[in-house]
């Protein structure tokens, strides 16, 4: 069974300018590790038990599933991965809904103490790549895997909510609901001049939303090739806050 958001991907050029601009805005940053096939992270963990992914590379890797949604699609927010009790049962009911999934692979990255972290899960590609997540299972404990800090400047406690934007918002919600036995409540979003269908797992939401007409801000998303997760919204202790794409490496950041 899906459980709740994991961790959402965040695909930048430069990882050290990454970290810094993201504690500039009060989030607490540690460095996670190298991974065996080019790239390497540092992460952003909250109390609800879910994290942020910096993501860049350290060498040249153009079979990377995620290097060509940074060097051909301008990354930022380009992926998110859901926890599961039942890795095997989860990917089988993503695959039976025609979800494109590739077979659970080992993954793996060295900590900077040494620490070899492990885990298993799959890759989302095709038109579900961005839409459907990827889904992961710990070989090593997952408290293993996240940051040990989760306090944050910011007052940041965890994810609220995740945006996905795509011009058929019915057709990927049918396939989140039918995997999710449930259905999700749709509502319009004047802000964006978007209808959306909604969907509450565990502590998280995800919003699939499509443009109503050309003025949406989804519409140029859209147009541009973007990666679909379109914004992120975080649960907060203290004021609201909105933090614009430029600041944040690309990434729509609101604090509620």
């Amino acid at each position: 069974m899906i459980l709740g958001i994991d961790h959402i991907v965040i695909a930048v050029r430069r990882l050290d300018s990454a970290m810094e601009r993201y504690r500039r805005l009060g989030f607490s940053v540690v460095e996670g590790g190298t991974h065996p096939y080019g790239s390497h992270n540092a992460l952003i963990g909250f109390e609800d038990g879910s994290y942020i992914e910096l993501l860049g590379f350290y060498e040249e890797s153009p079979a990377h599933p995620w290097w060509a949604l940074l060097h051909g699609r301008g990354g930022g927010l380009i992926d998110f991965c859901m926890a599961t009790d039942d890795i095997r049962a989860d990917l089988a009911a993503f695959r039976a809904q025609g979800v494109e999934a590739s077979d659970l692979t080992e993954g793996g990255r060295a900590r900077p103490d040494g620490y070899e972290v492990k885990w298993i899960n799959n890759k989302v590609g095709g038109a579900f790549q961005g839409l459907m997540p990827f889904i992961i299972e710990d070989v090593t404990p997952r408290a293993q895997r996240l940051p040990s800090e989760t306090t944050h400047a910011n007052g940041v406690t965890g994810i609220h909510c995740l945006g996905l934007a795509t011009a058929d918002a019915r057709r990927y919600a049918a396939i989140m609901g039918a995997v999710l036995g449930q259905e999700g409540q749709t509502f319009l979003d004047d802000e964006l001049g978007a209808s959306g269908i909604r969907f509450e797992v565990g502590s998280h939401v995800l919003e699939y939303l499509s443009p109503r007409d050309s003025s949406s801000p989804l519409q140029a998303h859209l147009a541009g090739n973007r990666p679909a997760p379109y914004g992120v919204s975080f649960k907060a202790r203290g004021p609201s806050a909105s933090f614009e794409p430029e600041r944040a490496e690309g990434v729509r950041i609101k604090l509620i």
